[in-house]
């Protein structure tokens, strides 16, 4: 898999969030950089700069040192962009969605045909939850339907099954 840019920015929007892209693009190709020249340049308050880094870190699609000023006292952060993990978060974010895909599908099996959905397509709710509304929509009143959920099961096998093909 070759990094794009587009590549890049796809999987920093959906580890990071979209408001991460800005600062991306500045610290792309540069190096320890200054939390406060990144908010100065991306025109982004730095509370709201220093959120997005940190989320950058924690996906460690950014590295920074802390140096202390000497004049004011304070610790400044400098960061770098490491676009190089960019392909570990995509496989850990595979493997997360995969999960969650088999786990749904245990769920859909364990309770087949104990679905319960508002005809105005408000809720889906399973037995127990239908039970403790009287089987009636918490959102519009209407008489809750029994729904078939095999598609639904089908839909999660295919979807897990290519997901397991693709890694």
């Amino acid at each position: 898999m070759k990094l794009t840019s587009k590549l890049i920015q796809d999987t920093v929007v959906e580890a990071v969030g979209e408001d991460a892209l800005p600062i991306i693009e500045f610290l792309k190709d540069k190096k320890n950089i200054s939390e406060f020249i990144i908010a100065e340049k991306t025109k982004i308050e730095i509370h709201r700069v220093r959120n997005i880094l940190y989320r950058l870190q924690m996906r460690n699609l950014a590295t920074y040192r802390r140096k202390k000023d000497s004049k004011k006292g304070y610790y400044i952060s400098y960061w770098t962009f490491t676009p190089k993990r960019i392909k570990d978060v995509i496989s850990d974010m595979k493997r997360s969605k995969l999960g969650m895909l088999k786990e749904r599908l245990e769920k859909e099996e364990k309770n087949k045909n104990c679905f319960f959905i508002c005809p105005k397509t408000c809720v889906r709710l399973d037995f127990d939850q239908g039970t403790t509304v009287s089987f009636k929509c918490p959102e519009c009143g209407t008489i809750l339907v029994q729904q078939d959920n095999s598609s639904t099961i089908d839909n999660l096998r295919d979807r897990i099954r290519e997901m397991e093909s693709e890694a």
